[in-house]
C-alpha cells in the first residue's frame, strides 16, 4: 500500500513596520490571532534588514517614520519584489499621500485610527488578490513557453489564387467545417471584427508581396464554437505561399483583462476603484468641465458585519452598488473608495440647485431597507459633495473638501448631506485635531472621572454615584463628552477609554472604601464593549486586584444599546451579574426595550431619562410616562433612578410617586473625587432636608 503524502499548510508571514509601539503591538497582537506569522520592525532600516533575510507574503507600512520614510521603503521592497503586497497606513485627510504611496508601489492603503476588523479584511483581500495575481502570471509564463506545440493551428494562403489551405489541426482547433479548406481569404476574414479586416488584409498581402518579412498581430475570432482571441504570425513561404500560424491565447488574454480589470476595479462591486475615479476626475477637469465630487459612506457598517457575518456585509455592498447605478442611470462615473465608502462623479453639472434635489433624493432611496439574511435591513448614509472650480481646481482638493463635508454631515447624524463651505474646513480641521490629540490622552493622562451624587429618597441620605468621564486638555480646557464620545467611538478608542473608565471607577472605590465611605457606584458601558467577550473577565480581575466587592458597583447600560443584539446583550449582563454587579439601565423610555427582555436581563435599576423630568411638573404626558415606568419596576422588582432632577418640587414629586433615587444638578453637580467625597460626608451626617 502506497505511503500517504502529507502536504502541510504553509503560514503565511506579515512584516508590520510601524514606530508607534501601540500600533504596533496591536497590529501583531491581532494577526498572530488570525493565524499569521508576524515579523515587525519599529524603522525602515531594521524592515530592509528583515526584507533582505526573507521577503515576508505581506508588509504592513506606516507612511510617517522616522529616519527613512515609509514611502522609501516601499520604493526600496519594490526593487526587490514588483509582487509583494504592500499595504500602506496613513491618515484620512491626507489625500496626497495616498495617492504617493500608490505612485512608489503600494497595494493598498487603510486609514488611521484603524478600523481593526477592516484591517483584518483588507488583509485577507490583498493576499487572495496577490496569489491570484501570481497564479496568472504563471499561466502567462507557461502559456509563453508552450506556445509552439499547445493549441496551435496554420493555414496557407496562395495569393496567386486566393485559395486557403487550412491544417486539419485548426479545424479542429476551431471547429470549423471541413468545408472551410479550399475557400478564400474572405472566408477568414469574415470570422474577424470588422473594424480588423482591412488592417490584417494589407499586412497579409505585403507579405505577400515582400514588404513585410513577418507580421504579428492579435484579434478576436468568431466561429460556430464560440468566440476566441488568437495571436497569428504570417510569413512568406520559399514557394511564395503566405504561412500563418494561429495560437488561440482566450485563456491568457481573459486573464490579462482580469489583472487590467482588477487593477482599475474594485472585484465586490465592479465599479472603478480609487485610482482609476482620480484618473476619470483629472480627465473631466483636463476638459474644463463643472463637475461635482460626491463622497458617500454607510453609517455604522461595522454593526451589519458583526450582526450578520461578513457574507452578508458584502451582499450590502453589492446592493447599496446596484441601487446606485439604478439611481445614476449610467449618466455618472461611480467609485467604490474603500470599505464602505464610495464615489460619485458627476460631469457636466447644470446647477447647484439641482444637486442639491437630486442628492436628497439619492439620500431617501438609499435609505429605503435592503434585504438581508431573509429579513429588512435599514441603514443611514452621510453624503458630502464639492463642486468645481468653487471648492477646488484639482482632484486632490476636490476630493478633500467631499470629504469634510462628509464628516460635517455624519455628526449631524441620520442621514444627511452637505455641500462644502468655509464652515466645513473650520469643523474639519478641528475634528482633526481632536482627533490626533485624542490617540494621546490616556497615556498623557488627560481624562479623569467626576462623580455626580445620587440620593436615596426614603432616608434622604446620598447612597450612590455614576462616574461621568471628562477631558481636561492641556490648551482646550474640559472638552464636552458630547464632542469626543463620538470621536472615540469612530476612531475605535472606546475599548481602551471603556477599559479605563472600569479600572479608574474601580480603584476610586477602593479608595473611598478604605476611607470609610460605603456607597454604590455605577459606570457607563459603551454598545461596542458589548461585542467584547472578555470584559466580564477583566472586570473580575480588576476588582480582585483593588479588593472591591463586586455587589458594590453597578453597571450601567443604555437602553437602545441593549436592544441592537439582545442575545448578546443578555449573554454580557449574566456575566456580570455572576460576579455579582448590579445592572441599570440608562435613559429608560427613549429607546425601544421588550419588557420580556427586560424581565430576562434581571436588572436592578430603571433610570429614567431627563427628558421626562425637565417638564415634569407640567406635562400630564410626562407624568403619565414616569408612573408607568414605576409600575413597571415594581412590577418586576426594580428600583427606579430619576435623573436631570433640578428643583425641589420635582423631587418632592418624585418622592410622592413613590420613585426610589434621584440625581441632578438640585442636589449636585459632578463633582471631582475629593469634593465628592467631602459633599457626600457633609451631607449624610447632616441627615437635613434638601435647601429650598
Amino acid at each position: 500500500m502506497p505511503t500517504e503524502m502529507r502536504v502541510e499548510a504553509t503560514v503565511e508571514r506579515i512584516l508590520v513596520i510601524d514606530d508607534d509601539v501601540a500600533t504596533r503591538l496591536t497590529l501583531v497582537k491581532l494577526l498572530s490571532k488570525e493565524g499569521y506569522e508576524v515579523l515587525q520592525a519599529s524603522n525602515g532600516a531594521q524592515a530592509l534588514d528583515a526584507i533582505a533575510e526573507q521577503m515576508p507574503s505581506l508588509i504592513l507600512l506606516d507612511v510617517i517614520m522616522p529616519g527613512i520614510s515609509g514611502f522609501e521603503v516601499c520604493e526600496a521592497i519594490r526593487a526587490r519584489d514588483t509582487r509583494v503586497p504592500i499595504i500602506m497606513l496613513t491618515g484620512i485627510e491626507d489625500v496626497s499621500s495616498i495617492d504617493s504611496a500608490f505612485a512608489k508601489g503600494a497595494t493598498d492603503f487603510i486609514t488611521k485610527p484603524i478600523n481593526w476588523p477592516l484591517l483584518i479584511r483588507r488583509v485577507r483581500y490583498s493576499l487572495r488578490t496577490h496569489a491570484l495575481r501570481v497564479d496568472l502570471e504563471r499561466i502567462q509564463i507557461i502559456q509563453s513557453e508552450a506556445q509552439e506545440i499547445a493549441r496551435l493551428g496554420y493555414f496557407e494562403w496562395c495569393p496567386t489564387f486566393n485559395r486557403i489551405h487550412w491544417s486539419s489541426g485548426l479545424l479542429n482547433l476551431f471547429e470549423l467545417p471541413e468545408s472551410t479548406d479550399g475557400t478564400g481569404l474572405s472566408t477568414y476574414l469574415s470570422m474577424l471584427p470588422p473594424q480588423d479586416r482591412t488592417d490584417i488584409s494589407i499586412q497579409l498581402n505585403q507579405v505577400a508581396s515582400g514588404q513585410l518579412k513577418k507580421a504579428v498581430f492579435e484579434h478576436a475570432f468568431s466561429t460556430d464554437a464560440g468566440n476566441f482571441h488568437v495571436r497569428a504570425m504570417a510569413r512568406s513561404t520559399r514557394d511564395k505561399q503566405v504561412l500563418v500560424v494561429l495560437q488561440d491565447v482566450t485563456d491568457s488574454y481573459q486573464a490579462k483583462a482580469t489583472v487590467e480589470f482588477q487593477r482599475s476595479h474594485d472585484t465586490l462591486t465592479h465599479l472603478v476603484n480609487r485610482t482609476q475615479f482620480f484618473r476619470l476626475l483629472d480627465d473631466s477637469l483636463a476638459q474644463q468641465q463643472r463637475c461635482a465630487v460626491i463622497t458617500i459612506d454607510i453609517d455604522r457598517f461595522h454593526m451589519i458585519n458583526d450582526s450578520f457575518g461578513q457574507s452578508e456585509g458584502d451582499n450590502l455592498l453589492q446592493l447599496f452598488s446596484l441601487r446606485l447605478h439604478a439611481l445614476t442611470h449610467g449618466f455618472y462615473s461611480l467609485a467604490r473608495l474603500g470599505g464602505d465608502e464610495f464615489g460619485i462623479l458627476v460631469e457636466e453639472l447644470e446647477g447647484e440647485d439641482e444637486l442639491h434635489e437630486w442628492l436628497s433624493a439619492m439620500q431617501k432611496r438609499l435609505s429605503e431597507p435592503y434585504e438581508l439574511a431573509g429579513q429588512p435591513v435599514f441603514i443611514e448614509t452621510s453624503v458630502g459633495a464639492s463642486l468645481s472650480p468653487n471648492h477646488g481646481d484639482n482632484a486632490h482638493s476636490l476630493l478633500s473638501a467631499s470629504l469634510q463635508a462628509r464628516l460635517v454631515a455624519k455628526r449631524r447624524g441620520g442621514s444627511c448631506y452637505q455641500v462644502f463651505d468655509q464652515s466645513c474646513q473650520q469643523d474639519y480641521a478641528r475634528q482633526l485635531y481632536l482627533e490626533t490629540e485624542l490617540r494621546h490622552a490616556i497615556s498623557r493622562n488627560e481624562f479623569e472621572l467626576f462623580y455626580q451624587p445620587q440620593l436615596e429618597l426614603a432616608t434622604n441620605r446620598i447612597t450612590g454615584a455614576e462616574a461621568l468621564i471628562r477631558w481636561r486638555h492641556p490648551v482646550m480646557g474640559l472638552v464636552s463628552p458630547g464632542e469626543f464620545i463620538p470621536l472615540v467611538e469612530e476612531m475605535e478608542l472606546i475599548h481602551n477609554l471603556g477599559s479605563w473608565v472600569a479600572e479608574e471607577a474601580v480603584r476610586q472605590q477602593a479608595r473611598w472604601q478604605a476611607e470609610g465611605l460605603q456607597l454604590r457606584l455605577g459606570f457607563n458601558m459603551s454598545a461596542r464593549q458589548f461585542n467584547d467577550t472578555y470584559f466580564a473577565n477583566r472586570l473580575e480581575r480588576m476588582l480582585a486586584a483593588a479588593g472591591v466587592a463586586a455587589e458594590s458597583m453597578d453597571i450601567e447600560i443604555t437602553e437602545s444599546s441593549a436592544m441592537d443584539n439582545p442575545g448578546n446583550a443578555m449573554g454580557m449582563v449574566q456575566s456580570l451579574k455572576a460576579l455579582g454587579c448590579s445592572i441599570a439601565i440608562d435613559d429608560f423610555g427613549t429607546g425601544y426595550s421588550s419588557l420580556e427582555y427586560m424581565q430576562k436581563f434581571a436588572v436592578d435599576y430603571i433610570k429614567i431619562d431627563r427628558v421626562f423630568i425637565c417638564n415634569l411638573l407640567n406635562s400630564t404626558a410626562d407624568q403619565g410616562i414616569v408612573k408607568a415606568i414605576l409600575g413597571i419596576a415594581a412590577s418586576m422588582d426594580m428600583k427606579v433612578i430619576a435623573e436631570g432632577v433640578e428643583q425641589k418640587e420635582e423631587m418632592d414629586f418624585l418622592r410622592d410617586l413613590g420613585c426610589h433615587e434621584m440625581q441632578g444638578f438640585y442636589l449636585s453637580k459632578p463633582l471631582p473625587a475629593e469634593e465628592f467625597a467631602c459633599f457626600t460626608h457633609q451631607h449624610n451626617s447632616q441627615q437635613s432636608p434638601l435647601p429650598a
